[in-house]
């Protein structure tokens, strides 16, 4: 999968992809005004929520290696050992859960690039995904897309009345 690696007998999850498990790169861009029919909102919302999901689940997963390396010395067990430990059935279950996950949230990535912005609601969802996905890179496109939803978060949508960005990251 291409946000897992391979490190000996360990398949764990890429320190430097958009599911890294520190608690700063956690923190999500915040909601989109959910309340339009804009399918980038939704399509965004939907994202978003999954990103965020991958998150936590590798944050737990990282916790359980370092236990079961403290415990059982996990990262000198060949596969076999590892899968016969009771103690593992949760990360095994958590690294199937994940690798579905990120299939989806590629797949709902690629479909969410395809659809064209009809309105700023579907704009500020674009934004807001594009600066999660760039959040680990800390260059000048990060910082445009950064600034474009800090600037859609201080302005409210006239039909709704509810901010396009709500909770923006802070980069």
């Amino acid at each position: 999968m291409g946000s897992r690696r391979k490190t000996g007998d360990s398949v764990r999850p890429h320190t430097s992809s958009p599911r890294s498990g520190s608690g700063g790169a956690a923190a999500i861009v915040g909601g989109v005004c959910w309340g339009t029919t804009s399918d980038n909102a939704a399509s965004g919302e939907a994202w978003l929520l999954l990103d965020t999901e991958i998150d936590r689940l590798s944050r737990n997963w990282a916790a359980l290696e370092t236990r079961m390396a403290r415990e059982f010395g996990w990262l000198s067990l060949s596969q076999v050992e590892r899968r016969a430990l009771p103690q593992a059935a949760e990360m095994f279950e958590i690294e199937d859960r994940l690798d579905r996950l990120s299939d989806e949230r590629e797949h709902r990535l690629t479909s969410l690039a395809k659809l064209k912005a009809k309105d700023l609601h579907g704009v500020a969802s674009k934004l807001a995904v594009a600066a999660r996905v760039l959040r680990h890179e800390d260059g000048p496109a990060h910082q445009l897309v950064a600034d474009a939803v800090k600037a859609l978060a201080t302005r409210c949508c006239p039909d709704c009345g509810a901010p396009y960005v709500t909770g923006a990251e802070r980069p």
